[in-house]
């Protein structure tokens, strides 16, 4: 699923966070390792300096490579000229790439790549999946070898929704991860607050009707993992949970408090009141806590 990982780079540590789940996914997958970083001249860089840089870190990979006792099939190093996020998804596309692994933060810890930056842009242009990484791997994980033990995949009960699931199985069977199928229901509270200031008679009647439904919307949801994880269970370790909330706080929560190494998801979807798209539950999750998120496309139908 993954033969190509893409890797940028800009020489600050904040960004090479990236880097150990790269490392991981591409040893475990055979996949293609490789890494770039963008030489913008106003920035102060040379282009020697940057392919110094770059040639470091691949020889920083392929002894981690070495310690898990795997050969790597390509790992290449690139530097390119341009505009950092331009210069990506351009690379992306010309070399095929199908999973690109970035760190939140760049250069300056106050000017955070993600936040209206370049991965941000990232995000929002390329059709690619995206594994976001927010803080360094523990020390334990690295030490173990396995940053990912835990996968959470929140759902909402749509076919786009669930865009996220062939991804986080294929992770999950690398590494062994169990594989925890999660469903928040936005109790009738929340909805009706979200209807605040300009609820009609006939809105106020469907509010009504959805309190009394809350009971059977939780069993739904409970019925609807089920159906999902049963098929699973047959070759991986999986566990599901259903709660009441607001999506993005009870994702980030449940990942935080739970041991989650992995959040996967996808970039679209529906909720009760709303849609997952950029600027709403998936933007909040990525903007959230310290867990890494990877974004999955998922296909228009």
């Amino acid at each position: 699923m993954y033969e190509r990982i893409l890797v940028p780079l800009d020489g600050s540590k904040a960004a090479e966070f990236a880097i150990p789940y790269a490392v991981e996914i591409s040893s475990s997958l055979g996949s293609e390792f490789h890494s770039i970083r963008v030489f913008e001249p106003a920035l102060g860089d040379t282009v020697p300096s940057c392919q110094a840089y770059l040639d470091l870190i691949a020889e920083q990979v392929n002894l981690q490579f070495k310690d898990r006792g795997v050969v790597p099939s390509i790992i290449r190093s690139t530097v390119l000229t341009g505009r950092s996020a331009t210069e990506i998804l351009r690379y992306v596309d010309d070399n095929d790439i199908s999973l690109i692994i970035m760190s939140r933060h760049g250069a300056s810890d106050e000017e955070p790549w993600f936040l209206g930056s370049i991965a941000d842009k990232v995000l929002r242009a390329t059709k690619r999946s995206v594994l976001l990484a927010k803080a360094p791997a523990g020390d334990t994980a690295l030490q173990r070898k396995q940053l990912l033990k835990r996968i959470l995949v929140p759902l909402d009960g749509s076919r786009v929704g669930a865009a996220a699931i062939p991804s986080a199985e294929v992770l999950a069977q690398a590494f062994d991860a169990e594989l925890v199928l999660f469903r928040v229901v936005v109790p009738s509270s929340l909805q009706r607050d979200s209807f605040r200031g300009f609820i009609t008679p006939s809105l106020e009647e469907l509010v009504t009707q959805a309190e009394k439904g809350e009971e059977n919307r939780k069993d739904s949801a409970i019925k609807y993992l089920k159906e999902v994880e049963n098929p699973l269970k047959e070759q991986l370790l999986t566990a599901s949970a259903v709660v009441l909330g607001s999506p993005p706080d009870e994702i980030v929560d449940y990942a935080k408090e739970n041991g989650i190494d992995l959040i996967a998801m996808s970039s679209h979807g529906r909720t009760g009141v709303g849609r997952w798209i950029f600027g709403s539950v998936t933007d909040k999750v990525l903007h959230a806590g310290d867990t890494p998120v990877l974004v999955v496309r998922a296909r228009k139908t």
